[in-house]
């Protein structure tokens, strides 16, 4: 359960614990803030009475520990069962990254912000697009080939200066995620 911790809610009696004043302004948590030490024993007794209202098959247990949840059992098909009626996510975001059945998936809104962006003007703005395309870089066969040129722009005493086979480089490296993005992983072993 993604961020359960920073879903729990303050009740109302004890929202002038959370309140404080900053430039002349009070404000107030409405739920808990982040630093606060008990919001995983709290999650953790909120997300055990919920799961103490779900019904399951004998032989199947549920476990729990702070915010992961374990379906098991002795039988297969139960376990199945039990899992399908609780709902498992199939998929996990974490550290901006979708993992579908095992594979890490590109999320559309970093494809998004990649199809916007301009030319870049300057070394920093080249070296933030590049530190997004380096992350998913082991999605690009030959990545390091194809962004030589930008690799090489960047370069401590390199003079600034934008030209095609820079402008072609990063549209490589966009295009081959796009690609990558409706294919799927690429295999080493694949030809």
């Amino acid at each position: 359960i993604k961020g359960i911790f920073f879903m729990v809610p303050i009740r109302e009696e004890d929202k002038p614990k959370f309140a404080f004043t900053w430039e002349g302004t009070q404000y107030t948590f409405n739920r808990l803030p982040q630093g606060y030490k008990h919001p995983p024993t709290i999650a953790h007794n909120a997300l055990a009475k919920l799961l103490q209202q779900i019904k399951i098959q004998e032989g199947v247990q549920l476990y729990q520990y702070t915010d992961d949840v374990l379906v098991g059992g002795e039988e297969e098909n139960a376990v199945r069962l039990a899992a399908h009626d609780i709902g498992p996510s199939k998929e996990v975001k974490f550290l901006g990254t979708w993992w579908v059945a095992g594979q890490a998936v590109i999320p559309d809104e970093t494809i998004t912000k990649l199809n916007a962006i301009s030319t870049p003007q300057q070394k920093k703005e080249l070296q933030q697009i590049m530190d997004t395309l380096g992350y998913w870089r082991n999605h690009v066969p030959g990545f390091s080939i194809i962004a030589r040129p930008l690799y090489t722009l960047m370069r401590k005493h390199q003079k600034w200066e934008w030209l095609d086979n820079h402008k072609q480089a990063l549209q490589t490296l966009i295009e081959e995620l796009k690609t990558y993005q409706s294919l799927g992983t690429v295999h080493p072993s694949d030809p």
